[in-house]
């Protein structure tokens, strides 16, 4: 996920010079990747070249030393988070091996944004065969966009393998949901120190999923919240389902025009626990 992550992030840059195409099965940058080099403004993107990644400079070691050891692209709250613990790990040290183990997204991620991407910038690193000069209307461009998005999202949690969820892993699943879901946990995290879930699920699912209620009955953003509610229900311990009944149900269900319309996005299964279990239990 962290190499899907950095590819979106590039996808959302006003200029960059963006992978379209790669090892299809593991998003393996060691392969050949083909990149366009692409420009927006206000009312176009411009596709202006495409090209391939040249692997000759590519060096190993110094990739592994741009993760979590990278410290000149340390944020402030990187310093906060990691300034007195992993910060002062050596590479290779046990430590090290275990915080990447732990966290390879990030550390994935880290490693992609500070020395793929600026290897990307420099000339010759990228061998260009062919002018473009392909133009797209922005809303256009960027609808399209958006709807793959979703698409992929959704598609992703229809195929959402696990057989227990606990907290941390129902946080994963949310954080997901969102091209810019990393950032949206670290805010939540500066703001109360830890992660809650209840306060956490219900700015990231419950809050979102009612709006759209309110004025619409179908769109897979919709799918996308409705879908991961009930993987919550389905596969979450104690807790998470917790979750789901005190705070993402009782929520939809203050107003009975939504509450209709999110029953038609769920499946018997759970429709039946919710009239017979949750309702009349409570």
């Amino acid at each position: 996920m962290g190499d899907v992550r950095f590819v979106w992030h590039l996808i959302d840059q006003e200029v960059a010079v963006l992978p379209v195409y790669m090892c299809p099965y593991d998003l393996d940058f060691s392969c050949i990747v083909i990149v366009v080099e692409v420009e927006k403004t206000k009312d176009y993107v411009y596709w202006n070249r495409v090209g391939y990644v040249n692997e000759k400079e590519y060096d190993f070691q110094k990739e592994k030393r741009s993760g979590i050891l990278h410290l000149e692209s340390y944020s402030d709250s990187d310093w906060e988070k990691y300034g007195d613990n992993i910060a002062l790990a050596e590479i290779d040290s046990d430590e090290w091996c275990q915080w990447i183990s732990d966290n390879w997204e990030e550390e994935l991620f880290r490693r992609r944004m500070n020395y793929r991407y600026p290897n990307y910038q420099k000339e010759g690193n990228i061998l260009w065969f062919a002018n473009l000069d392909f133009e797209f209307e922005r809303n256009a461009y960027d609808a399209m966009v958006d709807d793959y998005w979703e698409r992929e999202t959704l598609l992703q949690l229809e195929n959402y393998e696990v057989t227990h969820m606990d907290p941390d892993n129902c946080v994963k699943l949310i954080m997901h949901l969102n091209r810019n879901g990393q950032d949206k946990l670290d805010e939540h995290l500066k703001d109360y120190g830890e992660i809650l879930l209840h306060i956490y699920a219900s700015d990231e699912v419950g809050n979102p999923l009612y709006e759209l209620l309110e004025t619409q009955s179908d769109s897979t953003l919709i799918d996308i919240y409705c879908t991961t509610i009930e993987l919550m229900w389905k596969y979450g311990d104690d807790y998470v389902k917790n979750v789901v009944d005190v705070t993402l149900l009782e929520r939809l269900s203050d107003n009975k025009e939504v509450w209709n319309r999110f029953g038609k996005h769920i499946s018997e299964d759970f429709k039946k626990y919710i009239n017979e279990d949750l309702l009349r239990n409570n």
